[in-house]
């Protein structure tokens, strides 16, 4: 895969949003400075989704609201968040997205935000046809309290050409599509998952669980 220069992103942002090919940013703040030789610098969004302190001394990954483990926030532009040292929280990006058909993305810690030991990218990639912000996974991995601001420049979005070229007009799928806020998880159940590779019997909680 090739990757996508200055000028070819700006071609693909001048096509009409009903064209395939094109790629819509919004809003896209200070384009000059934004967009670097090979990438596009995002900026980050003003509502994040903050881990509860749970009641169980586990987290299990299945179909029951990742929702709940989570509490809704909103910082205004202006104010900011605190990471502790060594916890988590998941943000978004101010900008949204529309990805070409052709086109996937992969987004990367900005290198000054990853020097204060802030990390970004534990799902990175991006795929053709994606629309909405981003749900930025951010991990404060330092041994210090970290401010965010919304706002501030977090990521750098790298875009890569598919190659062959993939067919038009194939219908949009995943799991996360078109969101404009952070998203919990999803997951089904283990044993379902277990069960399509062949595996009949799956621990839940206590007991196995023959499914």
């Amino acid at each position: 895969m090739a990757v996508l220069t200055k000028s070819a992103l700006w071609d693909r942002m001048k096509l009409d949003v009903s064209d395939e090919s094109g790629l819509v940013i919004t809003p896209l703040l200070q384009p000059d400075e934004a967009l670097d030789t090979d990438a596009i610098d995002l900026r980050l969004g003003t509502h994040f989704l903050v881990p509860r302190i749970s009641f169980q001394p586990y987290f299990c990954p299945d179909d029951r609201p990742g929702k709940d483990v989570y509490t809704r926030v909103h910082i205004p532009l202006g104010k900011y968040l605190v990471i502790p040292a060594h916890q988590t929280v998941l943000g978004a990006t101010l900008e949204y997205l529309k990805m070409p058909y052709d086109v996937s993305g992969q987004i990367l810690t900005k290198s000054s935000v990853a020097r204060a030991f802030i990390v970004i990218e534990t799902a990175p990639w991006i795929h053709p046809s994606y629309r909405g912000c981003l749900t930025l996974e951010i991990a404060n991995v330092s041994n210090t309290p970290v401010l965010l601001y919304p706002g501030r420049a977090i990521g750098q979005l790298v875009f890569f050409r598919v190659e062959p070229e993939p067919e038009k007009g194939l219908p949009l799928k995943s799991t996360y599509l078109g969101p404009i806020y952070p998203e919990a998880p999803s997951f089904k159940k283990p044993q379902d998952d277990l069960a399509a590779i062949g595996i009949r019997k799956t621990w839940i909680i206590d007991p196995p669980h023959e499914v």
